[in-house]
């Protein structure tokens, strides 16, 4: 699952596809827009045991980290995402909704591309 998750160019089926348009990946990175507006740029960072990471990259709004961890749970697995954003108040106000809900979508398919 993390080695699948660390290429960038898969991140697009964990992707709500009905929310983000212009998907374009490469070996190190993917960028895409998101609904409302916002253009999200995902660089590879690195990957562990326990889960992969991302950073923002040059097209993103604003510097952040995407951290996905999994964890092994019997014949299943328990996971999150983490999102830390650095902005201003009237930028996170802004991208709050929808972040929230591409992360929300995000775990839902996580489950439905790993089930």
């Amino acid at each position: 699952m993390l080695a699948y998750l660390s290429l960038p160019s898969n991140l697009e089926k964990i992707l709500p596809s009905e929310r983000i348009h212009a998907f374009e990946a490469d070996q190190d990175q993917c960028s895409f827009t998101i609904q409302g507006g916002f253009t999200i740029s995902l660089v590879f960072v690195s990957r562990s045991e326990v889960g992969v990471k991302y950073k923002s990259g040059v097209n993103s709004p604003f510097p952040f980290e995407l951290k996905i961890d999994m964890e092994p749970l019997d014949n299943q697995c328990t996971g999150k995402l983490e999102f830390q954003g650095e902005t201003s108040p009237f930028i996170a106000m802004m991208a709050k909704g929808p972040l929230t809900a591409l992360f929300n979508d995000m775990g839902k398919n996580l489950v439905a591309e790993f089930r």
